[in-house]
């Protein structure tokens, strides 16, 4: 199924004109409100689109932005395509000006299909060096939609491990410290880390369990009544040594890690049915692509 499908010529616009998100995201939404129906006004939309953007810490860095909305009024997918006059940075943190905006208005019977459309898009843009280009410089509606024809942008039939994880996950080393494996988590708010060596290859995984495991001796593990101990600090001797203590000593071996093309449902599955805290994208060479964890599933698909 093409890419092209899914778009309607009346929905892509050249030359949008804002200065911020407010006022681009508002300026699309009304344009595209001629052509379709939007069951709130284009700014209150714009705004609930900025705020969901800003709740879940979204950053624009490849000169795209992919702002949506899920209503239950809504009847159908519309895509709206903004091509800018001039490009801007939408939020401080962005490393890249915007400079194509692909607005997403989404029915409750639509998100799997939204998701598809999202993940075609991303892997062409962000795979075709010059495909940006070729979409902003095409002049008419007909011209963007012949340059995704030509280049043979599809829609997969089936969602996968690539299109739901998380890119560029925070890792840790063999020979970092404790110390700093605690404060990546603290940081990131995630219950297991990837292990990478300097080539990005997977060598284990650490997770908060098996750090707070080291700081209770066994003997105490194995006690059935601890109503007894009140005196034992368990993070006292962790405290002590989490600037000696290696990673590569408490790691464990990444017993389960799916290839990028994995269907979303086999995923899903293997998460659930092994109660895993996370799920390691990596490819042939054992090379880390990304994450998923319930998280991704949640965001990126039930709330995508």
């Amino acid at each position: 199924m093409k890419l092209s499908s899914l778009l309607n010529q009346s929905l892509i616009f050249f030359n949008l004109e804002g200065n911020n998100r407010s006022e681009l995201y508002t300026n699309l939404l009304t344009r595209m409100s001629k052509a379709v129906r939007l069951p709130i006004t284009p700014a209150k939309a714009a705004q609930e689109m900025i705020e969901r953007e800003d709740t879940y810490g979204i950053t624009y860095d490849a000169g795209l932005a992919f702002p949506h909305i899920r209503h239950h009024d809504l009847l159908d997918l519309d895509i709206g395509i903004g091509i800018l006059k001039n490009p801007v940075k939408l939020k401080e943190n962005d490393k890249a000006e915007t400079r194509l905006i692909i607005c997403c208005l989404i029915s409750e019977t639509t998100s799997v299909i939204y998701l598809k459309a999202l993940a075609a898009f991303t892997k062409y843009l962000l795979t075709n060096r010059d495909g940006l280009d070729k979409l902003i410089f095409s002049q008419t509606p007909q011209g963007f939609i012949n340059v995704l024809n030509e280049d043979g942008v599809e829609i997969k039939h089936t969602l996968t491990a690539e299109d739901v994880m998380l890119k560029d996950p925070r890792v840790v080393h063999p020979d970092d410290t404790i110390s700093s494996a605690l404060d990546a988590f603290s940081e990131e708010r995630r219950r297991e880390l990837p292990v990478v060596d300097k080539d990005g290859i997977v060598q284990g995984v650490i997770s908060c369990e098996d750090i707070i495991r080291r700081a209770i001796p066994d003997y105490i593990m194995m006690l059935e009544n601890l109503s007894f101990i009140n005196q034992f600090e368990p993070f006292e001797n962790l405290l002590k040594e989490e600037r000696k203590m290696l990673v590569k000593d408490v790691m464990a071996e990444a017993k389960h890690t799916v290839s990028p093309g994995m269907p979303l449902f086999q995923l899903t599955v293997n998460i659930v049915k092994n109660s895993l805290p996370s799920l390691l994208v990596v490819g042939p060479d054992r090379k880390l692509l990304g994450v998923i964890t319930y998280i991704e599933l949640v965001t990126n698909v039930l709330r995508g």
